[in-house]
């Protein structure tokens, strides 16, 4: 644990060197107060290999006062980092901190867990991913988040059965679930958690509109004015907010019935939850020559052959009669990326490794 103080001049950062999760932050530090115009940032990866991105130093410093401003952040206040800074959602806690002039602790993510959360001095602004939150839940004993005001959740779409267990704490905590990308420099919009809102409000400066697949578009009104075109297939709720229903990447078109992989999934965490299963799972999808494609459950652990029955006839009793895995592997553990996100592929090519 270090705390960072951005209140003047920017702090000696010569012993983060060596640290991998703290190193692009320190190269952005030194160009930023050096007086660079730009910087090169790369995607996250989850839908093939990470591309180059540079934005301006100017729409960085736009995005940090959207934040900034919505959350009331000032000088005296104090945020937390404990992400990758190679990700944009790590490397827009180090901005804002650099722009509202405040002070900023770091927690490498390998060291992250309840009792240094509680061992914080009160933090304005936080920001996690979904498997960092899941993970202290797993082990808490006390509520982890009582020492943060503002929590972000970012990265990765987070499951119903997370948001629950976050709303039955019934901590003192804002939980925001967030919606960006790294050519956006972070979140165009947030949905608040603690409002059991299935909707997304943009931020100032964004509004949105959908493409032919019903995939959002979003539009950046403020100067210099962009469209970005997404894979995310949504529900336009106005001009100002949406409804996520999932990536077009992991749309299944099985027997002519099409559903998407990300929102089938939470029928799964359902029945593992109701079933008192604590096994992690991801999906894929395949060809196939009966059905054209098909969904394929990847799971942890193993199953007897009655279990698996059950949880099929949950999904046909829940979702359809013609939607459910049409094929079950058993996995070790479940591959994440570096950003956190889940990395079905990696996932699928693991479990399916004893077969080929």
């Amino acid at each position: 644990m270090l705390k960072l103080s951005f209140t003047s001049f920017p702090p000696d950062l010569s012993h983060l060197t060596d640290d991998e999760n703290f190193r692009p932050a320190v190269a952005l530090i030194n160009k930023w107060y050096a007086g660079a115009d730009s910087f090169t940032f790369f995607s996250s990866g989850s839908t093939g290999f990470p591309k180059p991105i540079v934005l301006s130093k100017a729409f960085l410093i736009a995005s940090a006062y959207r934040t900034i401003e919505l959350f009331n952040i000032k000088s005296t206040d104090c945020l937390l980092l404990a992400l990758n800074t190679s990700f944009m959602g790590g490397m827009m806690m180090i901005v804002r901190a650099m722009v509202v002039q405040c002070e900023l602790i770091y927690i490498p993510p390998a060291e992250l867990n309840s009792t240094n959360l509680n061992t914080l001095p009160l933090i304005k602004l936080a920001s996690l991913v979904p498997a960092q939150v899941r993970g202290l839940l797993e082990i808490a004993i006390q509520d982890p988040f009582s020492k943060i005001e503002i929590l972000l959740l970012g990265g990765s779409a987070i499951s119903q059965s997370l948001e629950r267990s976050l709303m039955n704490l019934k901590s003192a905590c804002h939980f925001f679930h967030t919606y960006g990308m790294t050519e956006t420099a972070s979140h165009v919009a947030i949905r608040a958690l603690d409002d059991h809102s299935l909707a997304y409000e943009a931020l100032e400066g964004f509004e949105f509109s959908q493409d032919e697949r019903n995939c959002l578009v979003i539009h950046y009104v403020s100067a210099p004015q962009f469209t970005l075109t997404t894979n995310d297939v949504v529900e336009l709720l106005s001009s100002k907010s949406f409804q996520w229903l999932g990536r077009a990447d992991w749309v299944v078109n099985s027997g002519g019935i099409k559903y998407n992989l990300e929102i089938v999934e939470e029928c799964i965490s359902d029945f593992l939850l109701d079933h008192h299963l604590d096994n992690a799972f991801t999906s894929f999808k395949v060809e196939d020559e009966k059905w054209g494609e098909k969904w394929v459950l990847i799971i942890t652990g193993s199953f007897q052959q009655e279990q698996l029955d059950h949880l099929v006839s949950y999904c046909k009793k829940t979702l359809g009669k013609y939607i459910y895995p049409k094929e079950f592997l058993f996995t070790k553990k479940i591959a994440y990326l570096s950003s956190g996100k889940v990395d079905r592929l990696s996932s699928y090519l693991q479990a399916i490794k004893p077969l080929i």
